[in-house]
């Protein structure tokens, strides 16, 4: 009798150490709605207003997804300037929904643009500095892992102001400390501040994130990095990023410190340093520092050296990379290898060239395209090995491995050769140039348009 009761619970427990895991879930948030069970279960019952947001993530576990919709959404419905989004471990947040989508591969982040917004008050006065109630960080890592997406949004009005070197002076828009590994992509960071500490869009220190099609423009910071700002053991890796009109008294966009982030396929671009030691795009000390196929134009340091890249006691490797027209200087430091990269001025190293580079239109002024023209000595001109693993998109998507027809390769490696810079040269259109000079492709002979 005993021993079949024992038989009995032992064949329990194996069917529950077998049993399938639940199903993930996916929990709806719509700012817009204002009927329905508000509850997450479905678009029609979505959680509703700006604390929509707030209330799927008090619900969702490992393995959900949480589909957000156009709108704007806050931290809190409260003046409490120190509670965050914060990212968890297997949970995948998600804009750029219309409401109604059923794929996830719908949701299109630049048409319905999801805000999460630090200004608790709702009156920030535009385009000025914040008032004091804004969140001292608007989305916190958490100690979340990988696993832990944040894609599709626009994060904004971040005020990360506090005592010197405290953490509430670091990190506006994002707070990444304490091993936070998460996955950030296609995200506008715009028009947050870092007083006092460092990173106005954000701050990462002892993580390791990934930043992937993300845009950091409009972001201030004093004293350091602008856009971002890294500090020990700060690791994070940008692919296809960009990095425009930032601010800050030294680290115009980035500032990194005992730390060893790597920049692939990114621009920087009217990133600005007035004060301190300079590094108007990007200021490396005591760290190590990979940059790859980026383009890196127009940034300036008016006060202090490396307008494009200041290294002070560190290591930086850059390659297959454009660094021109920045002022006043382009690189400046003791330890900077630079290789199979384009240069003003020109920059001791293996297949360095001087340019110009030509690009389609590198003016001041909007709009710039930095694709390059056909007679760019920067086609064909990269050094295959240096490109990351997994790397095959440019900074606009496209292949980042293609042969030019009317170039001579002059890279390293296997051909098709990468170009320089953040962009792969578009064959077709200047085969149509070349051959009509009138960019129809269709009506090129030698095109297969």
């Amino acid at each position: 009798m005993h021993r079949r009761i024992l038989t009995c619970f032992a064949a329990a427990l194996g069917s529950l150490a077998v049993a399938p895991p639940a199903l993930a879930g996916t929990l709806f948030v719509d700012a817009n709605l204002a009927t329905g069970a508000n509850d997450g279960s479905s678009w029609v019952d979505a959680f509703q207003g700006s604390g929509g947001l707030q209330s799927a993530l008090a619900l969702a576990v490992a393995g959900d997804e949480i589909w957000v919709a156009d709108g704007m959404y806050k931290p809190t419905a409260t003046l409490t300037p120190t509670i965050s989004f914060d990212m968890k471990s297997g949970v995948a947040i998600l804009g750029g929904f219309a409401g109604g989508e059923t794929l996830a591969s719908q949701a299109d982040p630049q048409t319905n643009v999801a805000i999460l917004s630090g200004d608790l008050a709702g009156d920030d006065p535009a385009f000025d500095f914040p008032f004091g109630e804004n969140s001292r960080h608007v989305v916190r890592g958490a100690g979340a892992d990988a696993t832990a997406i944040l894609d599709g949004f626009t994060i904004q009005s971040g005020l990360a102001i506090g005592s010197p070197g405290s953490d509430p002076s670091y990190g506006g828009g994002l707070f990444m400390v304490g091993a936070s590994n998460g996955t950030v992509r296609r995200c506008t960071l715009r028009g947050n501040y870092g007083i006092f500490g460092g990173g106005g869009a954000g701050h990462i220190r002892g993580s390791q994130p990934t930043f992937t099609d993300c845009r950091f423009v409009d972001n201030v910071s004093t004293p350091s990095g602008g856009a971002i700002d890294m500090r020990s053991n700060g690791n994070a890796i940008f692919e296809r990023c960009v990095f425009q009109s930032n601010y800050a008294h030294s680290g115009g966009a980035v500032h990194v410190l005992g730390s060893h982030p790597r920049f692939s396929n990114c621009l920087f671009l009217q990133n600005v340093a007035d004060q301190g030691d300079g590094g108007g795009a990007i200021h490396v000390k005591s760290s190590t520092l990979e940059i790859q196929n980026c383009t890196i134009v127009r940034n300036h340091a008016y006060e202090g050296a490396g307008a494009g890249i200041l290294a002070s006691t560190s290591t930086v490797d850059v390659t297959n990379s454009i660094v021109f027209v920045n002022y006043p200087s382009e690189i400046v430091g003791a330890t900077v290898n630079v290789r199979y990269s384009c240069v003003r001025g020109g920059y001791a190293g293996t297949g360095n060239t001087k340019g110009p580079p030509l690009f389609v239109d590198g003016s001041y002024f909007e709009p710039h395209d930095f694709r390059l023209q056909v007679g760019s000595p920067c086609i064909d001109a990269g050094d295959n090995a240096a490109v990351p693993a997994g790397v095959v998109l440019d900074l606009a998507q496209g292949p980042r491995f293609i042969d030019h027809p009317l170039v001579m390769d002059v890279g390293s490696g296997v051909a098709p050769h990468v170009d320089m810079g953040a962009y792969e040269a578009h064959v077709v259109e200047h085969i149509a140039s070349y051959c009509f000079g009138d960019g129809v492709a269709s009506r090129c002979p030698c095109s297969n348009a």
